[in-house]
């Protein structure tokens, strides 16, 4: 498996790619977030991209970042409430997820670190506040 799937209280997701992001692998995390029961009182998703050494999109191909998404984009019927937060530095993985953001109708914010990330979202709702304290 080339990620890691952390579900934080119930209102939080956050996975960890570890390998090259995929089709498959994509639409893996999607499913794993979606088809979870928590999902449905889901309020962010974490994707950290750091650790991924790429992708293997093809930029051009929006077909391939679309059926990957499917999962995710039906469910987001059903959930619109979730932040959507990318960690990433990598130039390429950068185009990825600008592809992406093209794509969902969620909000969509990324980070170049996790601490970031997780500051930022703190700083949002007390609902995250609250998630976020030892």
């Amino acid at each position: 498996m080339d990620y890691e799937v952390t579900w934080e209280g119930s209102f939080g997701f956050y996975a960890r790619f570890t390998g090259w992001v995929t089709p498959e692998s994509a639409a893996s995390v999607a499913l794993a977030l979606t088809s979870d029961p928590r999902y449905d009182d889901l309020r962010y998703a974490i994707i950290d991209l750091s650790g991924a050494p790429g992708h293997t999109f093809r930029r051009d191909d929006q077909n391939a970042i679309a059926n990957a998404m499917v999962q995710q984009i039906g469910a987001g019927m059903a959930n619109r409430n979730i932040v959507e937060i990318a960690i990433a530095t990598e130039p390429r993985m950068l185009n990825f997820l600008q592809t992406y953001a093209s794509l969902t109708t969620r909000p969509f914010y990324v980070f170049d670190n996790l601490p970031a990330a997780r500051r930022w979202l703190a700083e949002q709702t007390g609902t995250f506040r609250r998630l976020m304290e030892p």
